[in-house]
């Protein structure tokens, strides 16, 4: 288990270096530049040369992308803002806190409501609950973010004053952020849970648990539900990742300081290091998120856990082979 788990951990820097090329390569091919935008509009192309200089940006490809990876290794930096001359780590760490708090609470709130809808859905097949859940499912999850946060800006902020309207002085603040970000995920939940039970429903061994008599509450909790896991944890650990790297909008309308809005607020100045840093960190997250369900595969599904064990076993047993047809 333990290889496993380096193992898939020394296949998230391939990742991460990738997701770095990429994006350091449409920062430095854009057109526009960032010592323009800081020196301004008035600025001669003398003063702009003098700050891509001060900057850096004036040396080329290779040795600009070498250099942003040394400092990562040697350094553990990611940079100073253009703008603010702050660095770039310091700049996230301020702020993702307030976007883990509403990441994590969204996903918990969508896997509250979609897990119980979906079991509910997939045992009353066919009936007004099942079509009730599913057309609920589409509708929330064909609305767009931004319209489900000025919605509930329109409601609840400005017509019943139930909520503050931006910012984050107040756990109140919170509130309608976390219904927006986890709605959508409500619906990836509920249809996921509901395909899955379906599908264990179908399967023999409930047929025989039902034969022998078991109430229908142990079918489906202790033989149904424990068989459909593994999928629902696979979108369960997706929607983790989306909550906590693709609140961009939600944090900008209800200007919530968080990584997306450091990440909005660095491409619209063309703080490109900024963007940089945080798109890292967002990928950092999604594939540590990624390992994680990984993990809780083999904690919830003995099967998985077995491979790994005999997958080790069978490693020590060609060795001693090796060392019997050595002596």
């Amino acid at each position: 288990m333990l290889r496993y788990i380096l193992k898939r951990l020394l296949m998230m820097i391939p990742v991460l270096v990738g997701v770095v090329v990429v994006v350091f390569t449409i920062n430095y091919f854009t057109s526009i530049s960032p010592a323009a935008v800081i020196c301004g509009s008035m600025a001669t192309d003398e003063q702009i040369a003098a700050k891509e200089q001060e900057l850096g940006l004036d040396k080329p490809y290779l040795v600009q992308i070498g250099t942003y990876f040394f400092n990562i290794i040697t350094k553990g930096t990611l940079g100073d803002s253009y703008i603010y001359k702050t660095p770039v780590l310091d700049m996230i760490a301020s702020r993702l806190p307030n976007t883990i708090r509403i990441g994590l609470c969204a996903s918990v709130l969508s896997a509250m409501i979609g897990i119980p809808l979906g079991i509910l859905a997939a045992v009353k097949q066919n009936s007004s609950l099942d079509y009730a859940s599913t057309f609920l499912a589409i509708l929330t999850g064909a609305i767009p973010s931004f319209c489900l946060c000025l919605l509930l800006q329109l409601l609840f902020a400005m017509k019943l004053h139930w909520f503050p309207i931006s910012g984050v002085k107040t756990w109140q603040s919170y509130i309608l952020p976390i219904v927006s970000v986890a709605l959508m995920p409500v619906a990836m939940t509920m249809r996921m849970t509901r395909s899955a039970m379906l599908e264990a429903i179908r399967q023999d061994y409930v047929r025989t648990a039902r034969a022998k008599g078991l109430p229908e509450k142990t079918v489906i909790w202790n033989h149904t539900l424990k068989n459909a896991l593994i999928p629902i944890i696979t979108v369960i650990g997706m929607n983790i990742g989306i909550s906590l790297t693709g609140s961009i909008i939600v944090e900008t309308i209800f200007n919530i300081p968080g990584l997306g809005f450091l990440m909005n607020s660095s491409i619209s100045q063309k703080d490109f290091i900024t963007t940089q840093g945080c798109v890292l960190v967002a990928a950092f997250i999604m594939t540590f998120m990624t390992l994680l369900t990984d993990l809780v595969y083999a904690v919830v599904d003995p099967r998985i856990k077995s491979q790994y064990t005999k997958g080790k076993k069978a490693g020590k047993k060609s060795k001693l082979i090796k060392g019997g047809d050595a002596a």
